[in-house]
């Protein structure tokens, strides 16, 4: 009796913990404080305003995407077409030198956070 009621317990924790785990998710603050975390990347105090307005627009189309009831394969393809649509801006906004330095700092700072929404992965 002992024994199944140590498999039973077991068995239910490791339920409700992966339920627990599969339903962490990333907020919206938490994205825009990464994206605009770029103090260390030395741009402009107009480059990064402009970088930080732009940064809301895009977590909020993120999260338009992420938050309906589509398909995740379609729920990537929009993600994906996001990102390549918005990477024009973010040249405009950053410059060729600028937009590799954001990215691969952006590529190091949001691996925490895929970790927690494997759609992420697809934004930068």
């Amino acid at each position: 009796m002992k024994k199944l009621t140590f498999i039973l317990a077991f068995v239910l924790s490791a339920f409700i913990g992966n339920f627990a785990i599969a339903q962490q998710g990333v907020s919206k603050a938490e994205l825009l404080t990464t994206l605009n975390n770029v103090d260390d990347l030395g741009y402009s105090k107009e480059k990064t305003s402009d970088l930080n307005n732009f940064n809301k627009n895009f977590v909020d189309d993120v999260y338009d995407i992420t938050g309906s009831n589509k398909s995740d394969e379609d729920k990537i393809k929009g993600l994906k077409n996001l990102r390549d649509n918005n990477k024009d801006n973010l040249l405009n906004i950053l410059g060729e030198d600028g937009y590799k330095d954001f990215k691969r700092s952006m590529k190091r700072q949001l691996k925490p956070l895929k970790r927690r929404s494997k759609l992420l992965k697809f934004i930068i």
